[in-house]
């Protein structure tokens, strides 16, 4: 093909696919899915690789420079993440999809995405589409949130060997390796209010509520309601962890003793000592003082139309389903996920107390 009609293809294409040769997404079988949907859908398309140092910027940068109104980005949190950043700065209303192709696919959760190639696909080509906030945390963005102390420790603790191997419960041992972490002091600032002094192992500046559909860590926090929640956790000891779980199984936790929770449009914090910070997942060279504040509307993305949620089947009960089926269920799959992990930590103590013997 000439330079001149690959120029055009460009130009024309109404769809920028994005994959990370390092993920997921390059397999195989993946890829074949990802273009067959593409090709079916009869739409022109452009076929773009993420750079092993800069990410999906590039592509993101390149795409929108095409005229494309629609990027599907296919990878893991890291290439997810970074397509979010590249198009928030971007000046160009694109849609982002996604197609999971990683370990945890935080955002890929928090929005509902099946991690199922061919489904995903669908809701990138026939979905619904949603406006949702970003945060922003000097040059940096986020569409989840960000986290000092524990939190940070819970990426760094997870190498990518174990996330191989171990998959999320790669973050539970990370986890259950915190507790009895001493607590650090904070001091923070809410919008125009005074500041605050706190003593805490994680604090979280959250735009979306859960993790992984399971874990409830921002009982109020929304993606589209314009504004951040910051969550203290005050302390974690195997006490705490129980009462804890229990709590975020029946969604209570934000009437626990070791949290605090409020929210604002800007926050700043300090810690003592200055801490590492993990952004959407990903830790990052910064650290506090930090200032953090919302962009309402900032990002479209794609997902899944109510109809791709529910089969024909499911239709027919979706009303039963709503009000009591799915509560439970959702109850029923935290409360599976805190006892594995429950569990892990009995395991640890008893190892633990065995070696001090």
């Amino acid at each position: 093909m000439s330079h001149r009609a690959s120029q055009n293809i460009m130009q024309q294409a109404e769809i920028a696919l994005i994959l990370n040769p390092g993920s997921g997404s390059n397999d195989e079988e993946f890829s074949r899915k990802v273009r067959a949907a593409l090709e079916e859908s009869g739409r022109l398309f452009i076929c773009l690789e993420t750079d092993p140092e800069k990410g999906a910027a590039p592509a993101v940068e390149k795409a929108a420079a095409s005229g494309v109104n629609t990027i599907v980005v296919c990878g893991g949190d890291g290439t997810v993440m970074s397509a979010v950043n590249a198009l928030g700065k971007a000046d160009a209303d694109i849609k982002l999809a996604i197609v999971p192709g990683g370990t945890a696919n935080l955002l890929a959760h928090a929005l509902s995405i099946p991690l199922d190639v061919e489904r995903a696909m669908a809701a990138a080509l026939e979905g619904d589409e949603r406006r949702i906030d970003l945060g922003a945390c000097g040059h940096t963005l986020f569409a989840l949130g960000l986290g000092l102390g524990l939190t940070e420790k819970l990426v760094s603790g997870a190498s990518a060997e174990e996330k191989e191997r171990l998959g999320k419960w790669a973050y539970v041992k990370a986890m259950l390796q915190e507790v009895g972490t001493r607590p650090s002091a904070f001091t923070y600032t809410v919008d125009e209010g005074d500041e605050q002094t706190a003593n805490g192992v994680a604090v979280v500046v959250a735009n979306a509520g859960t993790l992984s559909g399971k874990i409830e860590f921002a009982p109020d926090a929304k993606m589209d309601d314009g504004k951040l929640d910051l969550v203290i956790l005050h302390r974690l000891n195997a006490r705490d962890l129980v009462r804890l779980a229990w709590k975020s199984v029946f969604g209570e936790m934000k009437n626990d003793r070791a949290i605090t929770c409020v929210a604002g449009k800007t926050i700043q914090i300090k810690s003592n000592p200055p801490l590492d910070l993990q952004i959407d997942g990903e830790t990052v060279e910064l650290h506090p003082p930090l200032r953090v504040e919302v962009r309402p509307d900032a990002l479209r993305v794609a997902v899944p139309s109510e109809e791709q949620k529910f089969s024909s089947a499911q239709a027919v009960t979706k009303a039963l389903t709503q009000e009591i089926v799915k509560p439970m269920t959702k109850k029923v799959t935290r409360l599976r996920w805190w006892v594995w992990v429950l569990f892990g930590a009995l395991i640890s103590a008893l190892v633990w107390k065995s070696r001090r013997k």
